[in-house]
């Protein structure tokens, strides 16, 4: 060291500082390097690092550089990056999730160049060698190559005591990202605004982080899981984890507070939606959409829960929802809540056109609750209400789903009002079964299993029917075969009667009315009643809809006359009176309608059934008759 006392300004120093498996951070906020080795040379002018070795990143780094002659600092970096030193620099609440994702090393090379006290710092790496096991598209293999490119740039600064800088990133062909930052005085950065855009420009906003997302197909539940908060669990596992940088929040980096995607694939809340295009806001714990795709067009709010028993709800006005058949699956493991991340307790959804499984229903409000039981034991689907409207129908039912093993059970109370029970059953899939009728069919019912797959062989409950103006047409009713056994078509095919201009184009009926109970799939009554134009036909007995099969009585009194009908009528449009009760009355008032009554036992198979005949003073309606008073 030489120190003119006269010429001070001229003094000479020398020196080097020898370093011997040290450890050394070169920057705040940059991963330290250990077990450094090598000489740093100095002088009055600058700093000369030569040639320093050491580990960083989880592998070895060389280091060179120094100052430069406009007094700033340039610092070049060439390592090997691990998948442990990546898991030593990212934050305790993200070490579990990354513990299985990121595999293998790969070749950085980095420049740190200050000046003015501000460093601007460039890293480049192919990421060959390095596996990464995140969603899509943050997916490769060891050997394919991922471009990473990574900067950040001093700005300038508002005052003395702010600082600026922006952070750029790309990765792939694919991925990049834009972000504002500053910082006050000893403060911490913040990032002031940002971008990420994929497949996409990244957004510029005045404030906040926008994601811009143009992808083939996108997985929001994977992403959810990825980024919801560590368990306490993990964070005590991690808790004494080596670090090799002091701990950051990354949320302002990766959590938008606004997001635009189009996809031809998004998979959200275990559904599949196909050929998307939304925007997405976030404000804490609430995201507002605005959507449109093949299966969900319209706007949704969805908070999200807070863990426990507190779950998240949706919210949504929609001109279009359509359920496909292929969402079956999705539907039911929505419903079960067996992934967690796809349990949606609370729903108040408004549909203008509803689709389920390529039947067109109409409009829908849906209200329901989706809550763990009591005893914690499976959960329970509260349907507050449920409304399905369309042209040819109004229904409205309030019920649950309880799961406690298997699929469950579903209960539902339920009234049916129709306006056209032809058009409905065409709309349900039974087309040519039934023209016209209007009335109202209403009761509960009860079956194992999901509210939308109806399980016949455990339903039990009851059905009161009243309908008017229709009639069964000739056809052979398929999958409403049920319908088939009303239509009485059997009877003329069976026996060779006056009936075939009743039945054998179908029974023409002025009106339906009756009650059935169901248990075990097994639908019973003692009082149907239809009333046509020619003849009122009353049914008692059973249908077994799991096996098609009946035993059925049934009886025939043709119209006589004006007043049989208008009696006839009178007593038929009560759903309650029993057959016994109306046979007698309608004997006592039309005594001339017995001599023209005839009844039939039904049996069999309802494609094969066997029709006999039952003679009068033997037939159980003239026994119920006799016996009333």
């Amino acid at each position: 060291m030489q120190l003119p006392l006269q010429h001070l300004i001229e003094s000479k120093v020398l020196g080097i500082l020898q370093f011997a498996n040290n450890d050394v951070v070169l920057q705040p906020g940059i991963p330290q390097v250990t077990g450094l080795n090598g000489k740093l040379e100095f002088n009055e002018t600058g700093v000369n690092l030569g040639t320093l070795r050491g580990m960083a990143l989880g592998g070895p780094v060389q280091i060179t550089g120094g100052s430069q002659k406009d007094n700033s600092v340039k610092v070049r970096l060439d390592g090997t990056v691990t998948a442990d030193g990546i898991r030593k620099i990212i934050p305790v609440s993200m070490v579990d999730k990354m513990a299985d994702r990121v595999s293998g090393a790969s070749r950085y090379t980095a420049s740190i160049h200050v000046k003015k006290r501000q460093p601007e710092i460039i890293v480049d790496s192919t990421m060959a060698g390095m596996s990464l096991n995140f969603p899509a598209p943050l997916k490769k293999a060891s050997a394919e190559l991922m471009p990473l490119h990574f900067e950040l740039l001093p700005q300038a600064g508002m005052d003395a005591q702010t600082l600026r800088d922006e952070i750029r990133v790309s990765l792939g062909n694919s991925i990049n990202t834009r972000y504002a930052r500053q910082k006050q005085g000893s403060g911490p950065w913040q990032v002031v605004r940002g971008g990420i855009g994929v497949n996409a420009p990244a957004p510029e906003p005045d404030s906040g982080l926008n994601a811009n997302i143009e992808f083939k197909s996108l997985n929001i539940d994977e992403w959810r899981r990825l980024m919801s908060p560590a368990s306490a669990s993990q964070q005590a596992n991690t808790a004494g984890a080596e670090r090799d940088s002091a701990e950051v929040d990354l949320s302002p980096y990766l959590e938008p507070s606004t997001v635009a995607v189009r996809t031809p694939q998004l998979n959200v809340m275990g559904k599949q939606l196909e050929n998307v295009i939304v925007g997405v806001s976030r404000q804490n714990k609430t995201w507002q959409a605005n959507i449109q795709s093949n299966q969900v067009a319209g706007y949704l709010t969805w908070n999200e829960g807070t863990g426990g028993q507190s779950l998240s709800s949706v919210t949504a006005r929609l001109s279009n929802l359509i359920i496909p058949q292929s969402a079956a699956a999705d539907v039911s493991e929505l419903l079960e809540g067996k992934n967690t991340t796809t349990q949606i307790p609370g729903l108040d959804i408004v549909a203008e056109n509803f689709e389920l499984f390529n039947k067109k229903l109409g409009h829908l409000e849906l209200q329901a609750v989706n809550q763990i039981l009591s005893q914690g034991n499976g959960r329970e689907w509260q349907i507050n209400k449920l409304q399905l409207k369309n042209p040819d129908a109004d229904f409205n039912a309030t019920g649950k789903w309880a799961s406690q093993g298997g699929d469950g059970r579903t209960q539902l109370n339920y009234v049916l009002d129709i306006a056209n029970s032809g058009k409905l059953l065409e709309r349900l899939g039974f087309a040519d079964v039934l023209r016209g009728g209007k009335g109202k069919l209403e009761g509960d019912v009860q079956w194992n299993g999901l509210p939308f797959a109806m399980d016949i062989p455990s339903m039990s409950g009851q059905v009161k029917m009243v309908l008017a103006s229709g009639q069964f047409l000739k056809v052979d009713p398929g999958a409403a075969k049920l319908l088939g056994v009303l239509s009485l078509q059997s009877l003329p095919r069976r026996l060779t009667l006056d009936f075939r201009d009743v039945f054998s184009d179908g029974f023409a009926f002025d009106s339906i009315a009756g009650i059935a109970h169901i248990q075990q799939g097994v639908a019973k009554t003692d009082n149907l009643k239809m009333l046509g134009v020619n003849a009122t036909v009353l049914l008692e007995g059973n249908a077994d809809i799991v096996r098609e099969a009946q035993d059925l009585h049934v009886t025939v009194i043709p119209v006589v006359n004006v007043g049989t009908a208008s009696v006839v009528y009178g007593l038929a449009v009560n759903p309650v009176i029993g057959l016994g009760t109306f046979l007698a009355q309608l004997f006592l008032k039309e005594p001339l309608s017995k001599a023209f009554t005839f009844e039939y036992k039904v049996s069999g198979s309802w494609k094969e059934p066997t029709v006999t005949k039952i003679e009068g003073r033997d037939s159980p309606s003239a026994i119920k008759a006799a016996s009333k008073p």
